[in-house]
C-alpha cells in the first residue's frame, strides 16, 4: 500500500486537547413504538427525537484511509465524538461493512480489527450519551474508494459470493444474513462487557443497507423481511427494527404486510457525485416527502437512516431538511457521512460528501442548527410551499444570505451573519455561531460556541479559521489540501447582559499559544486565540467550582488539527465580466497566517506586457481584500490582472507564485487573471458549449439507468463545438418523454449589475440532427424556482431563433441534478403566485436545455438529437 510521505503526516494527526471523564452520562433508557408509529421513552413516555451523523472511521474505505494518514485509530474515534457531543448531536449511524471484511461466507463473525474498532466507537458514543442506529450489512462492496479496480482486494465476507440483487431472494444468502445478523448482536462488546442486543446505547437495528426490492413477489419479499426481523428477535433483543423503503417505494404493501416496526428513508435533493461544488437555490427541492405520508404507513415508525447536501457547502439546506423530516414523522436523522477529523484536511473518504466541525464550519453550524430542529418542532406539522416555509418556528433559512438561524428563548444560533437581534438576550443558555451576529461579532472564519455554565461565567470555544484552497468534490487526492486551517487570533466582541462589557478572558486550551495569559475585555471586545476560553463578568474564577463537563464536553476539551504553515497563497474572487461606465471591483482572498505589509492590485490590456501603476488592496474582513478601479480606467476590452503581496524587501505575485514584481527587472507575469469589461447593451451569452458542458447537471430518467444523452459535437465551423443533446435510450422509462440539464448562470446575471434587469430578448443559435426537426425548450429558472420557457424547433440548417422574454411562458422545471432517490420530486413548479407575472431578468440563475420524445404532441419531430451553438440573452430593443 502506498502511504503518504513522512512529512505530510504531521498535518493531519489529530490533536486532542483534555479528556472527557468516563461515564459521562448514563446510556438513555429503552424505547417503545406506540400505536401511532411513535417511539417514546419507556421512562417518561417523551417521543424520542434524535440528530447526527453516520460514521465509518472503523471500516471499509475510511478505516484504511485513515490508517493511510497515520492515524492513531482510537484517538481519532475520541476526537469525532467529542465533535459529535460538541454539536449537541445525539445520533449515530453505525456503518459496517462486516458483511464483506468480518465475517465467512456463511456469516459467521470474524473478531478482527474492524469489530473492535466498533466496539470501541459504541463504547466511547454511548459514553456521550449517544443513541445509535446499527446497520450490520452493508451489501455495497468495502473496495470504495482506494481498492477500487485492484485485483488483489478480495474480502472474504458472505456478500462477497452473491449479487445484491439475490441477497433477498437466495435462501444460502438469507441464511448467511440471519446467521451474521444474529452473531452481531449476540457479540459481547469487552469495553462495555455487554451484548450489543443488551446495550441501551443501540436503540435501533436496520437489518440490511438499502437492499435490491423484489416488490413484484409479495410472498417473498414479506418472508425475507420477517426473516430478518426474526433473526434480531432470536437474540432476545428489544431494539426497534427497520427497513429500507426509499430504495424502491414499490416495496410499500410488502412493509405494511411485514413484522418490520419501522421504514427508514434516504434523501439526496441535490444529486450526488457531481464532481464539483454545485451553485444555486437548492430550498425549493426540500418543501416535502409525500411517500412518508402514506396513511398505510403510519403505524410505521420511521428514521432517515442517511441524508446529505451532496456536492453543496451551504449553511441555509441542512435545517431545512430537518424542517421536512419533522414533518413527515421521522424521528432520527443522520448525515452521511462525518468526515474524520484526520482525512477532512482532503476530504479523502466521501467525494460528494464533506462535513466536520472544523473544516467546514458554515455547513456544521447549520448541521448544529437541523439538530435543534429534530428536537424542536413537533412532528407532522406543515410549513407550506417555498418561499413560506423558509420560517418554521424559532427557524429560518435565507438562500441569499447562505445561512440559518435558531432564535429562541435559550439559544441563538446562526450559520452565517445575520442582523436578527436575539428575542431573549439575558435569558440565553447557548450561543453558537459562524459569521457575526448582534451577540458576536467576530472576523475568523471558524465555529465558535457559548455555552453558559453559571449566572457570570460561560465556556468559550473558538475554532481556528477554515479556509478551502481547493474544491472539496473534485476527485479526492492523497496529500491534495482542500481545506486549510489558520490558527490567527481575532477580536471577538460579545454582547451577553450576563457577562457585561468588562468581563475577563482566562485560557484553558489554547494549542497554537501554551503562553496565551488572562485578559479583560474593552466595551465588550477581546482578542482570542483558537481555542477554550472561561469567560467571566467578576474576573478570576476558583477552578474548583467549576463542573468538570459542560453539555457534555469537557472543560478544557478541544479537538482540531494539528497546526501547519502552508505557503501563502491568493484566489480570484472576482466576476469575469464587469461592465462600461461603472467602477469595476476586484476582490481576493488572501489565505495567510498573517496580514500582508503591502497587497496590490496590477492591471494591463490583454496581450500587452506592462502592468500600470500598483493599485492598494484594501482589508474587508477576515481574508478578504478589494480595489475598486476607476470606470474610466476601464474601456470596454479584455483585461488581465495579478496581485502581488510584499513583506520588506520582498514581492511575490500571485497567481504563479513568482518572486518579483511589474517593473523590477527581471519580473515576468507567466499566469494572470482575466476579466472583460463590456457595453451594458452587448449580449451576455449564457451557454457556450466548449466553456460550459463539463458544468452541466442533468436529469436522472429513472433509478436504474444511468445513460446520458449529450456530448460535445464539431459546430458550425471548424473551430466551433456544439452540445449535441438527445433523449437516451432507457431500459425502464419512467420520466422519459423529456430530457433536460442545466447550468448556473447566477454570477454572470449579477456581474451585468443593474442593466440586468433591462435585458429584452433570449437568442439559441441551433439545429436538429439525424432528421429535418427537433423541439428544444429552453428555461431560464430565477432564484425563486420560477421558471420561464421558451420553446423552438430546429430545423436541418443552422439558425438562430429570437424570442422576447415577455413572451416566455411559467412552467415547471426539472431539478437538476435529479435528487436522490427515485424520481419523485423530480419537477421543481416555482411559486405559484409567479405564474400572474413576468420573468425578472435580473433574477435569473439557471438555465435549462431539454428535449422530447419523437412521439405524443412532438410527433411531427424526425430528427434524433438537437445540437447547441450557444443561448443568449440581448439587451436593450427587442431582437427578430
Amino acid at each position: 500500500m502506498k502511504t503518504f510521505p513522512r512529512a505530510l503526516l504531521g498535518l493531519i494527526a489529530a490533536c486532542s486537547f483534555g479528556t472527557i471523564p468516563a461515564p459521562l452520562l448514563a446510556a438513555p433508557a429503552r424505547i417503545v413504538v406506540d400505536q401511532q408509529g411513535v417511539m417514546r421513552w419507556k421512562a417518561d413516555r417523551q417521543e424520542v427525537r434524535l440528530f447526527g451523523a453516520n460514521y465509518c472511521a472503523f471500516a471499509s474505505g475510511d478505516y484504511r484511509l485513515a490508517k493511510r494518514v497515520g492515524a492513531d485509530m482510537k484517538k481519532l474515534i475520541d476526537a469525532d465524538m467529542g465533535h459529535f457531543a460538541r454539536m449537541g448531536w445525539d445520533g449515530l449511524r453505525l456503518c459496517s461493512w462486516g458483511d464483506w471484511e468480518s465475517s465467512d461466507g456463511e456469516g459467521n463473525l470474524t473478531e478482527d480489527v474492524h469489530t473492535g474498532l466498533m466496539d470501541y466507537l459504541i463504547f466511547k458514543a454511548g459514553e456521550r450519551g449517544i443513541s445509535m442506529l446499527l446497520s450490520p450489512i452493508v451489501t455495497y462492496g468495502s473496495s470504495y474508494a482506494d481498492q477500487i479496480g485492484n485485483p488483489d482486494y478480495k474480502p472474504a465476507g458472505f456478500s462477497s459470493l452473491y449479487e445484491r440483487a439475490a441477497l433477498g431472494t437466495n435462501p444460502k444468502a438469507i441464511a448467511a444474513q440471519t446467521n451474521y445478523i444474529g452473531q452481531v448482536l449476540n457479540h459481547v462488546n469487552p469495553y462495555t462487557r455487554t451484548a450489543l442486543k443488551d446495550d441501551p446505547a443501540i436503540l435501533f437495528v436496520e437489518m440490511i443497507n438499502e437492499p435490491v426490492h423484489h416488490p413484484e413477489n409479495l410472498k417473498q419479499s414479506v418472508d425475507y423481511i420477517n426473516a430478518l426481523v426474526d433473526a434480531v428477535r432470536g437474540t432476545g433483543s428489544e431494539q426497534i427494527t427497520f427497513h429500507n423503503y426509499s430504495q424502491d417505494f414499490a416495496i410499500r404493501e410488502a412493509l405494511v404486510k411485514s413484522n418490520v416496526q419501522g421504514i427508514d428513508f434516504g434523501w439526496y435533493p441535490s444529486g450526488l457525485v457531481s464532481g464539483h461544488t454545485l451553485k444555486g437555490n437548492f430550498l425549493p427541492a426540500v418543501d416535502s416527502y409525500p411517500a412518508l405520508l402514506d396513511p398505510a404507513l403510519l403505524h410505521k415508525a420511521r428514521i432517515v437512516y442517511e441524508f446529505d447536501q451532496a456536492d453543496l457547502n451551504t449553511g441555509y439546506l441542512y435545517p431545512a431538511m430537518a424542517r421536512t423530516f419533522r414533518s413527515v414523522g421521522a424521528q432520527f436523522a443522520a448525515v452521511f457521512a462525518y468526515d474524520m477529523l484526520d482525512t477532512a484536511p482532503y476530504n479523502l473518504s466521501w467525494q460528494t460528501h464533506f462535513i466536520n466541525l472544523v473544516h467546514t464550519p458554515r455547513k456544521a453550524v447549520s448541521a448544529v442548527i437541523a439538530g435543534e430542529a429534530m428536537r424542536r418542532l413537533p412532528r407532522m406539522a406543515s410549513y407550506g410551499a417555498y418561499p413560506a416555509s423558509t420560517k418554521f418556528g424559532d427557524f429560518s433559512v435565507d438562500y441569499e444570505t447562505d445561512s440559518s438561524l435558531l432564535n429562541a428563548a435559550d439559544a441563538f444560533m446562526h450559520a452565517g451573519d445575520t442582523a436578527v437581534a436575539p428575542r431573549n438576550a439575558a435569558g440565553l443558555e447557548r450561543v453558537v455561531g459562524f459569521g457575526s451576529s448582534p451577540v458576536v461579532s467576530y472576523e475568523g472564519t471558524g465555529a465558535y460556541f457559548l455555552d453558559k455554565i453559571r449566572d457570570g461565567v460561560w465556556r468559550l470555544e473558538v475554532y481556528p479559521d477554515a479556509l478551502l484552497v481547493g474544491d472539496p468534490f473534485a476527485q479526492p487526492q492523497p496529500g491534495k489540501v482542500v481545506s486549510r486551517l489558520y490558527f490567527r487570533p481575532w477580536q471577538m466582541g460579545i454582547a451577553l447582559p450576563d457577562l457585561g462589557p468588562g468581563f475577563s478572558a482566562t485560557p484553558l486550551t489554547v494549542p497554537a499559544n501554551a503562553a496565551a495569559s488572562a485578559r479583560r475585555a474593552q466595551s465588550g471586545s477581546v482578542e482570542v486565540e483558537p481555542g477554550v476560553w472561561l469567560l467571566s463578568r467578576s474576573g478570576p474564577v476558583d477552578f474548583a467550582t467549576l463542573p468538570a463537563t459542560v453539555n457534555r464536553v469537557g472543560l478544557r476539551e478541544f479537538h482540531v488539527n494539528a497546526q501547519q504553515t502552508y505557503p501563502d497563497l491568493v484566489q480570484n474572487l472576482s466576476p469575469g465580466e464587469f461592465v462600461t461606465g461603472a467602477p469595476a471591483t476586484i476582490r481576493v482572498r488572501l489565505a495567510s497566517q498573517s496580514k500582508p505589509e503591502r497587497l496590490n492590485l496590477y492591471i494591463r490590456d490583454a496581450g500587452t506586457r506592462d502592468f500600470g501603476k500598483p493599485i492598494a488592496l484594501r482589508h474587508v474582513r477576515g481574508y478578504d481584500y478589494a480595489a475598486p478601479v476607476e470606470a474610466a480606467r476601464l474601456p470596454e476590452g479584455q483585461y488581465e490582472f495579478i496581485v502581488v503581496q510584499g513583506e520588506g524587501a520582498q514581492a511575490t505575485a500571485f497567481p504563479d507564485q513568482a518572486s518579483g514584481q511589474p517593473g523590477r527587472w527581471p519580473f515576468e507575469a507567466r499566469e494572470v487573471w482575466r476579466f472583460t469589461v463590456t457595453g451594458a447593451d452587448k449580449a451576455l451569452e449564457l451557454f457556450n458549449p466548449p466553456r460550459d458542458t463539463a458544468a452541466l447537471t442533468f436529469a436522472r430518467l429513472s433509478e436504474s439507468d444511468g445513460a446520458s444523452g449529450f456530448k460535445l459535437v464539431p459546430g458550425e465551423n471548424s473551430n466551433a463545438l456544439a452540445l449535441s443533446l438527445a433523449l437516451p435510450q432507457l431500459k425502464a422509462p419512467q420520466v422519459a418523454q423529456q430530457y433536460a440539464g442545466s447550468v448556473f448562470v447566477g454570477e454572470r446575471i449579477a456581474a451585468r449589475g443593474a442593466a440586468a434587469a433591462t435585458a429584452s430578448t433570449l437568442s439559441v443559435r441551433l439545429k436538429a440532427a439525424g432528421g429535418k426537426r427537433k423541439t428544444l425548450d429552453v428555461l431560464l429558472i430565477e432564484k425563486d424556482g420560477s421558471s420561464w420557457r421558451a420553446s423552438m424547433r430546429a430545423g436541418a440548417q443552422w439558425s438562430t431563433r429570437h424570442i422576447g422574454l415577455d413572451a416566455l411562458t411559467f412552467a415547471r422545471s426539472a431539478l437538476t441534478p435529479t435528487p436522490y432517490p427515485g424520481t419523485w420530486n423530480y419537477w421543481r413548479p416555482g411559486p405559484a403566485a409567479r405564474g400572474r407575472g413576468k420573468i425578472r431578468p435580473d433574477n435569473i440563475e439557471r438555465v435549462e436545455l431539454r428535449v422530447y420524445r419523437n412521439a405524443g404532441e412532438h410527433a411531427g419531430d424526425d430528427a434524433r438529437a438537437v445540437e447547441i451553438a450557444s443561448v443568449q440573452l440581448h439587451y436593450g430593443k427587442r431582437r427578430q
